[in-house]
């Protein structure tokens, strides 16, 4: 369990990194076109033709800085969990050894052997705690992130990489064109008034993009939230929930069997010594 998780998380968490960076880039290129203007035979604001995707974008951007720091955390929990797992072991076997001597010693002082106990079950519930449930937790978190929200996570992390590639393509330098070589004045004049045109036609056709990629966008956006909320949030603190009630329940469940095999034994040996036997 513990190779897996590590495996798991370690996977994650890259995943998540390499996200961070794709919607670090694409907030970047919103963030500069929001700011821009063009002024070469008209005049606009582009900025506000892109806020709302920008706002996706950042929305999107939080998640995953949230999602990755969960993971990281919950990384990090484990290996702690490592560290100090044997202790609380060793306090537990300690505890059912002084209870094992103050029963075999000293069987008169009944409330110190009652601390012992109660020490010992303590100790044994976060020794199981922390040996089985949490590993378990995040097992059967990681089980199901493969199968129903990975596939989420990779095909929004597929959308936003493509708009960073259009992104990439229009601040290419040689597509918008070059500053002419001549120094004639003139010359320099038609090259500087070709590039803004060239310039002009970009930041159209991104306009055009991102209003046809707006609706998109925001769905995967809401795609990725739901996917790193049930990935970092839901699954494990659902498995989290059932397992600790399991450690709790299932304890108290076979002392209640075995109260009810001893009563039912009972019953029926005092049944079977009431009954006379026949008559010659």
């Amino acid at each position: 369990m513990e190779s897996a998780n590590q495996h798991y998380l370690e996977d994650s968490y890259d995943r998540a990194l390499d996200g961070f960076l794709v919607l670090s880039d694409v907030k970047s290129g919103l963030a500069m076109i929001e700011g821009s203007s063009v002024g070469i035979g008209f005049s606009f604001q582009v900025g506000d033709l892109v806020q709302s995707v920008y706002d996706y974008v950042n929305i999107a951007w939080k998640t995953v800085l949230a999602g990755g720091t969960i993971l990281l955390i919950t990384r990090l929990a484990l290996e702690s969990v490592a560290l100090v797992d044997h202790f609380v072991l060793a306090l537990a076997f300690a505890a059912l050894l002084l209870l094992a001597g103050v029963r075999g010693f000293l069987p008169g002082r009944k409330g110190l052997a009652a601390f012992f106990k109660s020490l010992a079950a303590g100790c044994g519930f976060v020794v199981m705690l922390l040996y089985l449930v949490l590993p378990l937790a995040v097992l059967g978190a990681s089980g199901l992130s493969a199968v129903i929200t990975k596939p989420l996570i990779e095909e929004s992390y597929d959308a936003f990489s493509q708009v960073r590639r259009n992104f990439l393509q229009a601040s290419d330098p040689s597509a918008a064109g070059t500053p002419s070589n001549d120094p004639s004045a003139v010359d320099s004049a038609m090259g500087l008034g070709q590039r803004y045109e060239q310039l002009k036609m970009r930041i159209q056709e991104m306009e055009t993009y991102l209003g046809s990629r707006a609706k998109s966008l925001a769905g995967t956006t809401f795609q990725l939230i739901a996917g790193y909320l049930f990935d970092c949030v839901i699954f494990p603190l659902a498995f989290l929930a059932v397992l600790i009630l399991l450690a709790r329940g299932v304890p108290g469940y076979l002392v209640r069997l075995e109260r009810d095999r001893r009563l039912a034994h009972t019953i029926r040996k005092a049944a079977l010594t009431n009954v006379s036997p026949p008559q010659p």
